[in-house]
């Protein structure tokens, strides 16, 4: 008996294989024209994927200068600012919703903008830098002084993190001998990146000496410092610091110490509140802190080097969002307290990368 298959619509179908042919073209066509759904896990990876770091070097249209802008994602985190107008490279910082949090000393057209506008972002310096060509302030760069831009060494960036690594020229002001004045060559190394919605920026210093190098000066003008906004000099009065160890004297903005580990500085701006820590390893040589309640700290120490010798200094910066400082008394040392132990662990964490030299 032949057999027969039955259509859904109860048509009988040819049990021919050539009389198929008609049916499988209709088939196929409807298969195609059904649209098929993404698996869910896919849409979800794609709602949770981590922003990617970029880089890019370009003009710079608010500074004099040119700039090198460190996104995450599509927020502007860092600038790398250099170039003709600006007689020292820094990096500008800001926070996660692109807003400027340190001080860019200029303005669009050169001119100064704020109470001490040599103060620049993350910046490395010292006023009395001693060599065969006289004494030189490669920190307020008055006289001619500069700190400039040699080369882009590397950049690189991807959904951890971006690195920019440069080398920087240190120019006295005499400039009559065969180096035209060079008294030694920075290479800096920035990497940035996110953790738990705080900005960590890991800077390095390499300083090798062109030529018998002090340095030398005083704690508020010299070594590796940041500034905030000039905005925060107007509200210097509500800004609150810590460091550690917590039992050294304040001093007037002067803190004494060769086992100084971190110091935290808390300010009002953009209609809230900010902190960043700045955490110094068993590494770094230090003898000194430098604060000041308008927004400008760092470590200081003096050194000196022989020709064509280096030295390296490491630190980490970690800037977030704040709390305001809570009410003297109680409730403002409770949150003293939780500020410290956040910010042991953040040096225990980074010391780790950055252990004490082994005593030979």
């Amino acid at each position: 008996m032949k057999q027969t298959w039955t259509h859904p619509a109860g048509k009988a179908m040819p049990s021919n294989p050539r009389a198929w042919r008609p049916y499988l073209a209709l088939l196929i066509a409807a298969c195609m024209s059904i649209p098929l759904a993404a698996p869910a896990f896919a849409s979800e990876a794609a709602s949770t994927a981590k922003p990617k770091w970029t880089i890019e070097d370009k003009a710079n249209d608010e500074l004099p200068g040119r700039r090198i802008d460190i996104r995450h994602g599509q927020t502007l985190r860092a600038a790398f600012i250099y170039g003709q107008g600006q007689d020292r490279a820094y990096l500008a910082l800001y926070d996660d919703q692109g807003r400027r949090l340190t001080n860019p000393g200029l303005d669009p057209d050169g001119g100064t903008r704020g109470r001490f506008p040599h103060h620049r972002g993350i910046y490395v310096g010292w006023n009395h830098l001693h060599s065969d060509l006289g004494r030189d302030d490669l920190w307020h760069l008055r006289r001619g002084e500069q700190i400039l831009l040699n080369r882009i060494v590397s950049q690189s960036a991807d959904g951890d993190s971006a690195t920019l690594v440069v080398d920087l020229n240190w120019h006295s002001a005499r400039r009559d001998d065969e180096l035209r004045g060079l008294l030694l060559v920075e290479r800096r190394t920035m990497t940035l990146s996110v953790d738990d919605d705080r900005l960590i920026v890991d800077h390095q210093s390499t300083l090798t000496a062109s030529r018998d190098i002090r340095l030398e000066g005083d704690l508020h003008h010299a070594g590796t410092q940041i500034r905030v906004d000039a905005d925060v000099d107007e509200v210097r009065n509500q800004t609150v610091y810590l460091w550690e160890p917590g039992d050294l004297d304040p001093g007037r903005g002067r803190v004494v110490s060769d086992e100084l580990r971190w110091v935290h500085f808390r300010f009002p701006l953009h209609d809230q509140w900010y902190a960043i820590t700045q955490i110094n390893p068993p590494i770094n040589k230090v003898e000194e802190l430098s604060w000041r309640d308008y927004g400008r700290f760092g470590f200081f120490f003096k050194d000196r080097l022989d020709k064509d010798e280096s030295l390296t200094v490491n630190y980490r910066f970690i800037i977030e969002e704040s709390q305001p400082p809570a009410a003297p008394g109680d409730a403002r040392q409770r949150q003293d307290r939780s500020i410290r132990q956040k910010a042991d662990e953040d040096h225990r964490a980074f010391a780790r990368l950055h252990p004490a030299e082994p005593s030979e």
